[in-house]
């Protein structure tokens, strides 16, 4: 028995992996891959023998022609190749997933930003990211984050949270706010409408120069339906 295979198995006497995650099959790898650092288990046959055994009977039987003729070398990394491949989602799935999402539901946001990310795979965000994101937040919280920096995604997301803790907690809302370029502002009217007992006053029909100086008005400026006028009337 060579030094280094007696070793590993010293150090993997306690080591039971759980059974394999043929739905997240990239997470179960990584926490393996943990235990194994944390034993000092290094030798490619040791590790190819732990996640067989960790391999369920459905698992197990999608392989069954890999596992009946293993590789002389690099098995471990050659199986955790196939299994990725045989149970992880490609890039178009991730896309097509990352496109459709569910919607936030209950969940807060942090735990989408999290699904998110988790489709990524570690790839860079982008634009359209960012859009699919804000798409599913609630229309107060969207526009009180539209300003928000969003090169770190995690941060973003703990504000959102923060927002929609307090959303649920008092059911408020915030005031009526318009997005201009990612900029929230404040909205205000650039004029007082006119009251219907305003609208129903046949001087407020009149022009300027008439409601300022009734009949003696030398001036007027259509439409006006001052009573006598030349232009009353005219539209």
């Amino acid at each position: 028995m060579r030094g280094g295979d007696s070793f590993d198995q010293q150090n993997a006497i306690s080591l039971k992996l759980p059974t394999f995650w043929t739905s997240q099959p990239q997470v179960w790898f990584e926490q393996a891959e943990a235990q194994f650092h944390i034993r000092q288990i290094t030798t490619d046959t040791t590790k190819y023998s732990y996640v067989v055994s960790a391999l369920d009977q459905d698992t197990a039987g999608r392989i069954i022609d890999f596992l009946h003729h293993p590789p002389k070398d690099y098995k471990y990394g050659r199986l955790k190749t196939l299994l990725l491949n045989t149970f992880g989602l490609s890039h178009h799935d991730r896309a097509a997933k990352l496109l459709h999402m569910n919607g936030l539901g209950d969940r807060k946001p942090s735990a989408f930003m999290d699904e998110m990310l988790a489709l990524m795979d570690g790839h860079t965000t982008f634009l359209i990211f960012e859009q699919i994101f804000f798409e599913q937040m609630p229309e107060d919280i969207c526009l009180l984050l539209a300003d928000e920096d969003f090169s770190n995604p995690r941060q973003l997301a703990a504000r959102a949270d923060k927002l929609w803790v307090a959303k649920q907690q008092s059911g408020a809302t915030v005031d009526k706010v318009t997005v201009v370029n990612r900029r929230t502002v404040q909205t205000t009217p650039t004029s007082t409408p006119a009251t219907p007992s305003q609208k129903n006053n046949s001087k407020y029909k009149w022009c300027y120069y008439h409601r300022k100086w009734g009949s003696e008005a030398r001036r007027c400026r259509p439409p006006c339906a001052h009573p006598g006028n030349d232009l009353a009337g005219q539209l």
